[in-house]
């Protein structure tokens, strides 16, 4: 998946810079209290790609803080479950090993209520 996602944006840039090229007409840019009188379309074309590449990337690194932080919760919660398993199987390790087996005995009392299906 990486793979195809390192050749889309290659793709997309390559598309970019093209048409960066092909448009060097100047514009007046206005934003906010900010204005620029001759700006080449192409520079704000770049611009605005650089700036895309770059919140893409903060909002990716982001997400992975985010993983990383619910990994180390879980790993953490994982551990503290195991230790609580270890401590209740050595408070009870002849419970297990000191049932006798069923196979082969009958039971020694059968009860004389009726079932409840009946």
């Amino acid at each position: 998946m990486t793979q195809v996602n390192v050749f889309l944006a290659l793709a997309f840039s390559i598309v970019i810079a093209i048409f960066a090229v092909q448009n060097t007409t100047p514009v007046a840019v206005t934003f906010l209290t900010f204005r620029a009188d001759t700006v080449a379309v192409s520079v704000l074309v770049l611009i605005s790609a650089a700036l895309g590449a770059a919140v893409m990337l903060l909002l990716g690194a982001a997400r992975e803080i985010s993983l990383r932080w619910r990994h180390r919760a879980v790993t953490q919660q994982l551990k503290v479950a195991q230790t609580r398993v270890s401590e209740l199987e050595a408070a009870q390790p002849s419970a297990v090993s000191s049932q006798p087996s069923a196979v082969g005995k009958e039971p020694s009392a059968v009860s004389s209520e009726p079932s409840p299906d009946r």
